[in-house]
């Protein structure tokens, strides 16, 4: 229920006790009137009975014993008369009272039905006013304790007067205990002063506004949350409560903080990947006789870049395995199974090493060289051919190094004048300069007499070494 509802449910409520009360006050009046004629008559009435006896006592008296000397028969009769005069003015001052008596009677009756039936009608519409203000709150709390903020009501300066299940349940204060200024307790002790401040500026023109951290007992750590209160106000313009909710942001802001990370990174990788496409565009253009041999190179390793920045892109917050990356490579070009081998390769090595990112690019690359020169003039073009990569972790500080060989074997017809086939061309000059250079690698690159020997040895990250599988 809005604070509006709560406002005229609370007002109807009053008004029809007020009326109940007028309605009151105007039957006790009514009563103390008709009381009021009542002891008039009843006087009037001892009056009458007092003079009738006193007349019936003369008459009887004079009627049996002569008048006196003293007393004439003008005297007498004078007596009488005044007395029954007397009677006469007291009987017509109680036929006027028991008039007005009659006449407050019944307008007591009729103000006494009007009362019942007026008190009965307001209280049929109080019940169903108070009928209506329990549904209502019972709305109200159904809303309020199934929606996942936290939510509270408070007095002016922030003290609590009521918290919802949630805050108990996520906090795992008592009700009672957040009370006042209890629920100050679970915010983080560096957040405790700006929250107390925000309170001391809230009003009704500016709402209530603050960012503290709450204890969340199941993780036993604070979350970040946004606080936020409206205050119900009354008709004079005072504010009677406030009514608030904190929710929970800190998803949002770890988001927020992982997507700056992101961007910066991807920033970063945009311009390396600029420089590594002007260097690789620049090297082949070098290495081409003719633009269709342009056309080609190009295009494969370009496609080499492509696939490295898959990697990148799926990597959901993690690093690209060593392996993951083999696996994409030597898959380009040769049919493999699921754990990385093929009719004619071979590769082992232990799963889940992770590379980082600036070496990734350079990386696959490399391999790509290696694995063009053996399709087209080593172990994969020969039907004898076979290639073997393995690789191992070198416990070596202060970083450990990732050793990469790459072996052919079976290589008999490879032509001695092409040197392209001996790795004279940019694959060996990418492993032998480029990889040291940019990479701080070791590296070795041998044309053997079976078929192409490579060694690369590369740093990884101690802390980001973890074991798992990667087809």
């Amino acid at each position: 229920m809005d604070s509006r509802a709560l406002r005229d449910a609370g007002g109807e409520n009053q008004r029809l006790r007020d009326e109940i009360e007028q309605l009151r006050t105007s039957l006790e009046s009514a009563l103390d009137d008709n009381s009021r004629l009542a002891e008039d008559r009843d006087r009037l009435l001892r009056r009458v009975t007092v003079l009738s006896r006193e007349l019936q006592a003369a008459n009887h008296v004079y009627s049996l014993t002569p008048p006196a000397p003293a007393l004439t028969e003008f005297e007498r009769k004078t007596h009488q008369s005044q007395t029954e005069e007397e009677l006469r003015v007291a009987f017509e001052e109680l036929q006027v009272l028991t008039e007005e008596l009659e006449v407050a009677n019944t307008t007591l009756q009729t103000a006494n039905a009007d009362l019942e039936a007026r008190v009965a009608e307001r209280t049929r519409a109080l019940a169903q006013a108070n009928a209506e203000l329990r549904r209502s709150e019972a709305a109200f709390r159904t809303l309020v304790e199934g929606m996942p903020q936290l939510a509270w009501r408070s007095l002016d300066g922030g003290e609590w007067t009521w918290s919802s299940p949630q805050w108990s349940d996520y906090t795992g204060q008592l009700p009672e205990e957040s009370l006042g200024q209890g629920w100050l307790l679970a915010v983080h002790t560096d957040d405790r002063d700006a929250a107390a401040a925000a309170w001391t500026k809230a009003e009704p023109a500016r709402p209530l506004e603050f960012e503290a951290r709450i204890f969340h007992a199941a993780e036993g750590r604070h979350r970040h949350y946004r606080t936020r209160a409206a205050p119900l106000v009354a008709e004079d313009g005072r504010v009677v409560e406030w009514l608030g909710t904190s929710t929970d942001v800190d998803d949002i802001l770890q988001l927020q903080h992982r997507q700056s990370v992101l961007v910066d990174e991807l920033q970063h990788r945009t311009r390396n990947l600029m420089a590594v496409v002007q260097a690789v565009t620049l090297r082949t253009i070098k290495g081409s006789n003719t633009l269709d041999e342009f056309r080609r190179c190009i295009d494969d390793r370009m496609q080499a870049l492509a696939r490295a920045q898959g990697l990148l892109s799926r990597r959901a917050g993690g690093k690209v395995l060593f392996d993951g990356l083999l696996y994409e490579e030597l898959s380009s070009q040769v049919e493999l199974d699921a754990d990385g081998n093929g009719a004619k390769v071979t590769t082992s090595g232990p799963r889940g090493i992770p590379l980082q990112s600036s070496i990734v690019q350079t990386l696959a690359l490399a391999l790509h060289e290696l694995l063009t020169n053996a399709t087209k003039y080593g172990a994969l073009a020969t039907p004898q051919g076979h290639l073997d990569v393995r690789w191992e972790l070198l416990a070596e500080e202060p970083t450990p190094r990732l050793r990469v060989e790459w072996r052919e074997s079976g290589v008999t017809d490879m032509p001695a004048a092409s040197a392209a086939a001996k790795g004279g061309g940019y694959g060996r000059e990418l492993i032998e300069r480029a990889l040291p250079y940019q990479l701080g690698a070791r590296t070795s690159y041998r044309f053997g007499a079976d078929g192409v020997h490579c060694t690369m040895e590369v740093a990884v990250l101690a802390d980001e070494i973890r074991t798992g599988s990667q087809p």
